[in-house]
């Protein structure tokens, strides 16, 4: 690891070209279309005795649009920037799973064909050592520390050793790594490939992570012949985002988002930034809503109306969100917040996308909407 974690990384010689203008500034359409066949190749030339590399490819992709741009420079992660996504991946894994079928019992999930993986040990210990009950609890305890260490260690020593592997040969398309330095540098147009193809990538990897726990030998008597793994394993269930539902009540005066009309005590938590399009719960992204209004909205981007009172929601009420989300263990990160929101609305206009504005009203989604982002 570097000896000052916060100081910058050395700049390789491709950041420098890219600095210096000698680097064009997107990936071509064939550098696109490459990188999608190397991906490809990876699912299905690559060897997955655990999930660490379908987690490493989901975390990747989210640090890509969190932390990168639509340019072809390269871009530097920490490592244990992915570990911290680790921790949140694996975090609704590290509790028995039961379908409550006859012939099979609870137990936490196998991540691998061998002894059970070094990622879910430490955070199973973390949640019993400090009673947390979500990963944003697990966060302000004293031992994450160094249970972050552990993760970042493994990563490093695994998924980021071996996931560029493909047929027996390793191809360092999508970053330059050495395990002591404590960082890894995205290839020129990865960051960018990565967040303009997140939707599939995430799609793909967390189909390729449930089909691997479903074949796993050792899950055979824990899942039986049913269960709903991706909800069990990836937080899913809607039923998670209660905690936040009476103090958004409160918050929009038990109005529904949308509609501006009053919604009584029904009401639904609503993914302001579809879940579909970025699934994290990140506090500053919840509204609530009329389930009706929820259902229309769907998995749709908001009008420009509701961007920007979504946007002077959070200016205005900020850090009180963040602090009563919190205190329900809910992830807190509004600039993150802001980020994705960006990256969302970017990758609209670049489609020629539409947004929802209210019942089966839609609106092009065009510049003016950046424009409230900034």
């Amino acid at each position: 690891m570097n000896a000052n974690p916060d100081s910058p990384p050395k700049v390789s010689e491709a950041s420098a070209e890219y600095l210096r203008g000698l680097a064009p500034l997107q990936p071509s359409p064939q550098d696109q279309l490459d990188f999608l066949t190397s991906i490809q190749r990876v699912f299905d030339e690559g060897e997955f005795t655990a999930t660490y590399k379908f987690a490493l490819l989901v975390a990747l992709t989210e640090l890509a649009v969190e932390r990168g741009a639509d340019e072809n420079r390269p871009l530097l992660l920490r490592t244990q920037w992915i570990a911290e996504k680790f921790a949140e991946l694996y975090w609704p894994q590290t509790v028995q799973y039961s379908t409550g079928a006859a012939g099979t019992m609870p137990a936490i999930l196998a991540q691998n064909l061998g002894k059970t993986a070094r990622v879910v040990t430490v955070l199973t210990n973390l949640r019993l050592s400090t009673g947390a009950s979500s990963v944003a609890a697990a966060r302000r305890s004293e031992a994450w520390a160094s249970a972050l260490r552990e993760i970042d260690a493994t990563v490093r020593t695994q998924p980021l050793k071996y996931l560029q592997n493909v047929g027996g040969t390793s191809i360092p398309f999508l970053y330059r790594f050495t395990e002591e330095s404590g960082c890894i540098e995205l290839q020129p147009g990865v960051a960018f490939n990565l967040r303009r193809f997140q939707g599939l990538i995430h799609q793909i990897a967390r189909a390729g992570w449930v089909r691997h726990v479903r074949e796993n030998p050792r899950n055979g008597g824990v899942i039986g012949e049913a269960g709903d793994l991706e909800a069990f394993m990836f937080g899913l269930a809607r039923a998670s985002l209660e905690p936040a539902r009476d103090f958004l009540a409160k918050l929009q005066s038990r109005r529904c988002f949308y509609c501006k009309e009053s919604i009584g005590a029904a009401g639904e938590v609503d993914h302001f930034v579809p879940w579909s399009k970025y699934p994290r719960d990140l506090a500053h992204n919840f509204v609530l809503a009329h389930a009706a209004c929820n259902r229309s909205k769907s998995d749709m981007l908001a009008g420009l109306a509701h961007l920007e009172h979504w946007c002077q929601r959070n200016a205005e009420y900020g850090e009180t969100i963040g602090g009563e989300l919190g205190e329900r263990g809910f992830l807190v990160d509004s600039e993150c917040s802001l980020v994705v929101a960006r990256w969302a609305y970017r990758q609209a206009v670049g489609t020629g996308a539409h947004a929802w504005t209210m019942s089966a009203r839609l609106e092009p989604i065009g510049p003016e909407y950046l424009a409230a982002l900034r």
